[in-house]
């Protein structure tokens, strides 16, 4: 029964991870930060657990099994596991200490009991007298990557975030018995003493736990943020870097001969340049090479990382504490790379920081590893000369965006880059707007161009041909997403302008580093909060153009595009109005969600395509016109840019509040 337990214990406690981080993910705008400070609580979360297991069998031995079951079963009050809607966070502001306190009210209990039963029912097979009580880990960690697998092919494309939830309720209710079936029988097993419990920890041994596993946690944290910010926020891309971070586990905790350092070594340098490379390229990579490559090179680094654990594992009377130590290391990477790093750093630089932190660690480990009778000038050269060329490598992209008069601007929600140049073809300056490593738009400085309405939003653009007919009567314009407020470009005098904007950030940059919302002749507002929920919260505005410009990086925050989130907005919509839908993006048609939208309203539509020259290259927008009267589509204004969509032979996809399966859309 204990690998059952142990096996069962650890798949619910990965199960859960994209559960609830994909239900708390709207309330707080689509940011890929939801997931990485979602991970920042798990590892966190796991560490007390570990610390639950050390100190009950530490001052309890088998006693400890009776106290854990009857916390287990405590537990079982908390559940489902689904927040209520009510406690959805109304303001955009402490965002990360809110995702931590709805993560700790919802599965803070039974998550840190489910983590400490990989450590406990470890401790309890050595006490009887199990051969290798290590060899669970292999267990605990296989139970973990069958729900990782589990979650994107058979929970996600076929279930709803609440269906999921009750199914994760039920499941920890069983896990509770099997638990208890697994533990009664060891209570009258006392603890190996440390005389017999194999080696004590070697000298220094503590400190190289928590590095390694310090680094393989921010590796993990880095990855993921990354991915999520150039791809996609969605537990399609969470899960698929998590489940190759375990699978490293087991793989060196179940025969250290399958992690040889001759071999991983070569391939560790090879990967962490992969990784430089990437980070070079950015998001111009196919969303498939970039998932690929990105979760290759995790592989291979966790590997080497947790190799190196694995090897400098103590005895089995010292388990507990090891574990402790382990996840101690992986709480700290977490920390820093997920919610240090953003708060000190101008600028996402945690993945090549982990990296260079990772390679120079490595080559020491590498080098220690060396035979002793083995020449060792050669090799030291070469990994210092490896080393410096890929910390050269990694800094140099991050040190070009630091160069010349560039402000900065990061916070929960992303990374705002605001500079300002010169091109060489023309006479004046532009100011350019960055999130992430996604141009979000740019103005001309000289006061005779910067009126103009540029990038995504020129006038022979989707948006820019919806705002640039003529109108009977002064408009009520709303848009959804600010960036540098482009399209307050198009108000005329007497008319209304709505912005509704999540960053702080980005409304402090529209208002101080560009003109377009002042120069205005209409009446601008700016709405502080997530859009959705803005607008949810207003009577009807009558809008006679709502545009959904809402980006955090390239990802996609489905939950204002959902079935729920459109019948919003037409309720917002004159008769006559249009919702303008911007569908640019290089890794996902969401074409295919807006047209199933547009039948499932019994909408005209319209897609409209255009490429706008500019000083910074060519700027290829994509928007979804949806109107319930066909007659405002057919006008000249518009007719004459539309086309039909690309692959509009493919069926169109269905999202709702409760499913917006990404995966579908890909490209």
């Amino acid at each position: 029964m204990l690998p059952l337990a142990i096996s069962f214990g650890a798949a619910l406690v990965f199960l859960v991870q994209p559960i609830i981080a994909a239900v708390l993910l709207p309330w707080f705008g689509g940011s890929p930060a939801v997931w990485t400070t979602s991970l920042v609580f798990f590892q966190g979360a796991l560490l007390l657990g570990y610390g639950w297991a050390w100190g009950l069998e530490r001052r309890l031995g088998g006693r400890a099994v009776p106290v854990h079951l009857a916390a287990v079963a405590l537990s079982l009050a908390l559940l489902p596991i689904a927040p209520d809607p009510a406690w959805r966070p109304t303001d955009p502001h402490w965002p990360e200490l809110k995702v931590l306190g709805l993560l700790a009210a919802t599965v803070g209990l039974p998550y840190g009991l489910l983590a400490a039963t990989a450590p406990l029912v470890q401790a309890r097979a050595a006490a009887t007298a199990h051969a290798r009580p290590y060899r669970l880990y292999a267990w605990s960690n296989a139970g973990s990557l069958l729900a990782i697998v589990a979650h994107p092919l058979l929970l996600e494309p076929w279930l709803g975030a609440q269906a999921q939830s009750r199914l994760w309720s039920w499941a920890y209710a069983g896990f509770a018995l099997v638990l208890a079936a697994a533990l009664w029988p060891t209570r009258h097993a006392h603890r190996a003493p440390p005389a017999t419990g194999g080696p004590a920890p070697a000298p220094g041994a503590r400190r190289g736990w928590v590095i390694h596993a310090a680094l393989g946690s921010a590796l993990l944290v880095g990855v993921s943020a990354t991915i999520s910010e150039d791809l996609s926020v969605t537990p399609l891309f969470w899960v698929v870097p998590l489940g190759l971070y375990l699978l490293s586990f087991i793989v060196v905790f179940a025969d250290d001969r399958w992690t040889p350092r001759r071999v991983l070594g070569p391939l560790f340098a090879l990967a962490l340049a992969g990784l430089a490379a990437l980070l070079w390229a950015g998001y111009r990579a196919p969303w498939w090479a970039q998932l690929g490559g990105y979760c290759a090179a995790l592989f291979v680094g966790a590997l080497w990382l947790h190799g190196e654990l694995a090897r400098a594992r103590p005895g089995p009377a010292h388990l507990t504490g090891f574990y402790l130590w382990m996840s101690a290391g992986g709480a700290l990477g977490g920390l820093l790379a997920a919610v240090v790093g953003p708060a000190l750093l101008p600028l996402p630089a945690e993945l090549p920081l982990t990296v260079a932190a990772a390679a120079t660690v490595g080559a020491r480990a590498w080098l220690g590893g060396l035979p002793r009778t083995a020449p060792r000038e050669g090799p030291r050269l070469l990994a210092l000369l490896g080393t410096a060329v890929l910390v050269m490598a990694l800094g140099w992209p991050v040190l070009k965006r630091l160069r010349g008069d560039a402000h900065l601007f990061r916070t929960f929600f992303g990374a705002l880059h605001v500079r300002d140049y010169v091109p060489k073809k023309e006479a004046a300056a532009i100011r350019h707007l960055l999130d992430g490593r996604i141009s979000h738009g740019f103005q001309w400085l000289d006061p005779a161009r910067r009126g103009e309405a540029t990038a995504y939003f020129a006038p022979h653009t989707g948006i820019g041909r919806a705002l640039s007919r003529p109108s009977p009567h002064p408009r009520r314009i709303g848009v959804v997403g600010l960036g540098a407020g482009t399209l307050a470009a198009y108000g005329r005098p007497g008319e209304v302008i709505r912005f509704y904007e999540i960053n702080p950030a980005v409304v402090h940059v529209a208002r101080a580093h560009f003109s377009f919302l002042s120069d205005s002749p209409a009446d601008v507002y700016v709405v502080l909060g997530d859009g959705r929920m803005s607008l949810a919260a207003e009577p009807p505005q009558g809008f006679d153009v709502l545009a959904l410009d809402a980006f955090s990086g390239d990802a996609i925050p489905t939950h204002l595009i959902t079935r729920e989130a459109v019948a919003l907005y037409l309720g917002h919509l004159r008769p006559d109005g249009v919702l303008a839908v911007n569908v640019s993006n290089r890794h996902a048609d969401l074409t295919r969600v807006v047209r199933q939208h547009a039948a499932d309203f019994g909408l005209a539509q319209a897609f409209v395509s255009a490429r706008s020259k500019s000083p910074l290259g060519p700027y290829t927008s994509h928007w979804m016109l949806l109107s319930r009267d066909p007659a405002v589509l057919a006008d000249p204004a518009i007719a004459t840019g539309t086309r039909p969509p690309p692959r509009a032979e493919r069926a169109p996809v269905r999202w709702t509040d409760d499913h917006a399966p990404v995966w579908a859309v890909l490209r």
